[in-house]
């Protein structure tokens, strides 16, 4: 039904319930029971739950970032709240209103129908067609009805109006004109504490055929406010209650123990076991990547840098998601023998063609940017469609894949809330953006031969001095962390450098037994050439 053929339809929606939301949420309308279609009617089922406190933590913020991924491929079929819809209502619709409701109190026939009829003359909402805007006028006198069976204030009614109105035009207009009935219809995710108008405006979609999900780990109390709602929504309540946290932008990253922490017997018989895995190349190219960091000690590091991923603690492959134990850390200090520091970075630098090496920080270059909003969606991440049409957007050679995991690792680190020692405004945003638009080749070349299972692509960072990391320098570490990269800056000085930028949770620190100052790779160099014979110059 791509259109409405006929005028006169009449379109009702149902709540529904089901056994499981998170799966029956992707059902179409039309493969719903309940679903009913003729000339005069369309019926349609939709889902309203809410999901109050938590059975396992883990799993509970799981599902909810699972849930909010495959969302968002529905594009503009799906609006995500983690905050307080948005009151800032603009003056001109508050007039119409206002004129509205003088000329009705004239009358004195302050009813749902009186109200919405009246307004409805200032033209104070987008037309869609008929049968859809007439759904609209529909369920805002039902919505009223409910609303005034509480409240007989006639100007707490007024702004409550106003406010739903303004919602309405703002969040629901547009997925509305672009449901067509039958097939996907609109979802909202709403996570958090959550007001009573904004209950309200819920109920409203809900009563148009939008899907409605509500999340809360704490309370769902201010639901009881109003008037039946066990009626309009189903409740999955549960009594283990946690306070809010942040939106899971991400799947929670635990961080993994080694089997250093047991014995060295079960390292080997963990790493080399015969049922370790074996796949085909680039089976998991389209999946997901979640870093699964381990915490080793520094000596396993040395062990692990040189394994394949799936040989590593850690490694699973789940839901189209593959975990990728790769390694974070900082090395202060050096060894008492120069030459086993010296080893020891031969190992973590040996593997050709898959390990980037620096030493000199900051080794990032600041690129211009400039802030352009209308390339950040509603949820305050960035509409990738809109990305890969700039100009600035050099990576249409690399794989889908490869493209698509940048793409996705970009909005992942947008959106953290905890990566960074520091806020994450607006404007670091789009550095944050523009930093990796700019990454340079080397880094590419790495990920488009990246297969996950297999070898990690690695950085090396050498810092020798008292230079700093750039802000620049903090993006790409962050990003390559969560692109699944190996990562070690040795540090011999024992400065600060990622402490001023990167929260210690995502990283180990490994401390030597002796600060070296001015120890440089020229150092390493000299040694070499005395450790040599004169016989192997002419080798």
């Amino acid at each position: 039904m791509s259109e409405f053929q006929f005028y006169n339809l009449v379109l009702n929606s149902i709540n529904t319930k089901t056994k499981n939301i998170y799966e029956d949420i992707f059902l179409q309308p039309k493969d719903r029971r309940g679903f009913a279609f003729n000339t005069q009617l369309i019926v349609t089922p939709i889902y309203f739950y809410r999901v109050i406190g938590i059975s396992n933590e883990k799993e509970y913020y799981d599902t909810i970032f699972n849930l909010h991924f495959k969302l968002l491929e529905l594009d503009s079929l799906y609006i995500k709240f983690d905050k307080s819809l948005d009151k800032n209502i603009p003056r001109e619709l508050i007039d119409k209103v206002n004129r509205a409701w003088f000329q009705m109190e004239k009358t004195s026939l302050a009813n749902p129908e009186s109200i919405v009829k009246r307004v409805n003359k200032y033209n104070v909402l987008s037309n869609i067609n008929k049968v859809k805007d007439d759904l609209i006028k529909s369920k805002l006198c039902m919505l009223l009805n409910i609303f005034m069976k509480n409240q007989k204030n006639i100007n707490i009614i007024k702004n409550f109006y106003i406010k739903i109105l303004y919602w309405v035009e703002r969040y629901a207009i547009k997925p509305f004109s672009d449901y067509v009935y039958g097939e996907t219809n609109p979802k909202v995710l709403f996570y958090g504490d959550i007001q009573r108008d904004e209950i309200y405006f819920l109920l409203f979609l809900s009563l148009i055929g939008f899907d409605v999900i509500y999340f809360n780990s704490f309370s769902g109390s201010k639901f009881k406010d109003i008037i039946n709602i066990d009626n309009y929504s189903n409740v999955l309540e549960y009594s283990n209650r946690v306070p809010l946290k942040p939106f899971p932008f991400m799947p929670s990253i635990k961080r993994e123990e080694t089997v250093a922490y047991k014995a060295s017997k079960e390292i080997n018989q963990v790493l080399h076991t015969e049922d370790s895995g074996v796949y085909t190349p680039w089976q998991f190219e389209d999946y997901n990547l979640v870093p699964n960091s381990l915490k080793t000690t520094y000596d396993e590091l040395l062990i692990l840098w040189k394994e394949e991923a799936r040989f590593r603690p850690g490694f699973k492959v789940k839901d189209r998601m593959v975990f990728m134990p790769n390694i974070f850390a900082k090395v202060n200090g050096a060894t008492s023998d120069l030459n086993i520091y010296w080893k020891n970075l031969d190992i973590l630098i040996s593997k050709k063609g898959l390990t980037i090496f620096i030493e000199n920080i900051p080794f990032t270059k600041n690129k211009y940017y400039t802030i352009r909003k209308d390339l950040l969606n509603n949820n305050g991440i960035f509409n990738l469609e809109k990305i890969i049409s700039l100009k600035e957007y050099n990576f249409i050679y690399l794989k889908t894949s490869v493209q698509n995991l940048i793409l996705t690792k970009l909005n992942e680190l947008v959106a953290s809330t905890d990566i960074f020692n520091f806020e994450i405004t607006l404007e670091f945003k789009f550095k944050i953006l523009y930093t990796i638009l700019n990454l340079d080749k080397k880094y590419l070349e790495l990920l488009q031969k990246f297969d996950y299972p297999l070898q990690i692509p690695k950085l090396v960072v050498f810092d020798g001095n008292e230079n700093v990391f750039s802000e620049s320098d903090f993006i790409i570490l962050a990003f390559l962390h969560l692109i699944g990269f190996d990562i070690v800056i040795l540090t011999p000085t024992g400065y600060n450098n990622i402490e001023n930028g990167i929260n210690p949770y995502y990283y180990d620190i490994h401390k030597l037994e002796n600060l070296k100052f001015g120890l440089t790779i020229h150092n390493k160099s000299k040694k070499d050439l005395k450790k040599r014979s004169i016989f192997d110059f002419f080798k």
